[in-house]
């Protein structure tokens, strides 16, 4: 077994690897990521778990994922002791892609601390053990890291909150505890629609081992941590909404689903949410380019939800594109572009800070009806004067009186 993690840990101490890439980070001016708007810090660790996938297509060893675990702490932030957001190897292979320089990538910098002791005022442990726990699977050929605003911004409102990385499928991915890193496939690696239903495949059976009783619940149960290991919310990017929403389809403990521009492969073209609620947004090149998997589902949830009841939306936000739903037009807007290089990639003319709020705001406010009823009937039931960028596609509520579509 590879060296785990240490929640029972109360006191501040990075790892080798992170303490050694601090420097790296403090040789240009930091730029932070926006702070997390919950009442609570965020602690952050990670775990290797021992998982076979057969026939593994990517580079990778095949006999093991990474999951990260972001979860609210009231421990106090110090100085220059976040946890780093790139390692200097994939700082190289993006900032190439993107038309910045690895050394501002390196700039970039997390409100995450590693292993902060945990919660322990009662109140606050019984808000987290309440709630469920959330995972979340990244886009494909993506570090679950490049979603930090987001994911740590959803644990600062008291939610644990689990991401999983299959080494070898993105360009580099970097290991904690002094595990060496692994390389993966070239991050221009073309994508065949076999290939992309093997990578759900193993992305679908790792979520279903972490959230089973021997990954997650029994890690939790070793370090006598008070984290939900009974109810579940699953959410991704691009095919790991498709990876979300397959697991959802197997385990009635994932009690929610939120898809994040993503089309759905595999058999999760035909999952079944039996009225759990869900909620689906896109770019708007998704209806041109995966007309035949979204229109269906909505369809055959709402076909659904008249025996089962259920709760579903469907928007889009216009202007945006595939990957701006990421932490990545957060990279282009906030840090210094090469000058004269050729753009390569379309981010959709929704700022980078705009595209952030946008999606931390329904994300956070439909996990927070999830958990505890807290409804915004603005945000959730229509389209709402502050958010015009985001135009409802369809709304399915089930009540006493039938289906309303």
């Amino acid at each position: 077994m590879l060296r785990t993690l240490n929640l029972a840990q109360r006191t501040m101490k990075l790892p080798k690897l992170f303490a050694s890439l601090l420097p790296l980070c403090l040789s240009a001016p930091a730029t932070r990521l926006s702070v997390p708007s919950g009442p609570y810090n965020v602690g952050f660790t990670q775990h290797i778990f021992n998982h076979t996938t057969p026939n593994d297509p990517t580079p990778g060893p095949g006999n093991i994922f990474l999951t990260s675990i972001y979860y609210p702490t009231r421990s106090t932030p110090l100085p220059n002791t976040s946890v780093p957001y790139f390692d200097p190897t994939s700082a190289v292979i993006w900032g190439d892609v993107f038309n910045i320089l690895a050394s501002d990538l390196m700039s970039l910098e997390t409100t995450l601390q590693w292993q902060a002791p945990l919660l322990s005022e009662e109140e606050d442990i019984e808000k987290v053990k309440s709630w469920p726990t959330l995972v979340f699977s990244p886009g494909g050929g993506m570090n679950a890291g490049y979603f930090t605003s987001l994911l740590s911004d959803i644990a600062s409102r008291g939610y644990t909150v689990l991401s999983l990385d299959h080494p070898g499928e993105a360009p580099y991915l970097q290991l904690p505890y002094g595990n060496p890193g692994v390389v993966g496939w070239d991050i221009y690696m073309p994508y065949t629609d076999s290939l992309i239903v093997e990578m759900y495949e193993y992305r679908r059976a790792e979520m279903l081992a972490l959230l089973g009783p021997d990954g997650f619940p029994a890690l939790v149960e070793l370090y006598g941590a008070y984290f939900n290991t009974q109810e579940f919310g699953a959410f991704g990017h691009s095919i790991g909404a498709a990876t979300a929403t397959g697991a959802m389809d197997r385990l009635d403990s994932i009690v929610a689903g939120f898809n994040i521009d993503g089309g759905l492969f595999g058999d999760s073209v035909n999952a079944s949410m039996i009225g759990r609620p869900y909620f689906m947004t896109m770019n708007p090149n998704h209806f041109a380019s995966d007309p035949d998997t979204w229109i269906p589902f909505t369809e055959r949830y709402a076909n659904e939800s008249k025996k089962e009841g259920g709760w579903l939306d469907w928007t889009t936000v216009e202007g945006s594109a595939h990957l701006a739903f990421s932490d990545i037009s957060l990279w282009v807007e906030l840090l210094p572009k090469i000058e004269n290089a050729t753009e390569k990639v379309n981010l959709g003319n929704v700022t980078g800070t705009r595209m952030d709020e946008i999606l931390k705001k329904y994300v956070r406010s439909f996990w927070e009806w999830v958990s505890c009823g807290q409804y915004d009937e603005k945000l959730l039931d229509g389209e709402e004067e502050a958010w015009p960028e985001v135009v409802f596609n369809a709304k399915i509520r089930s009540n006493e009186h039938g289906t309303e579509v």
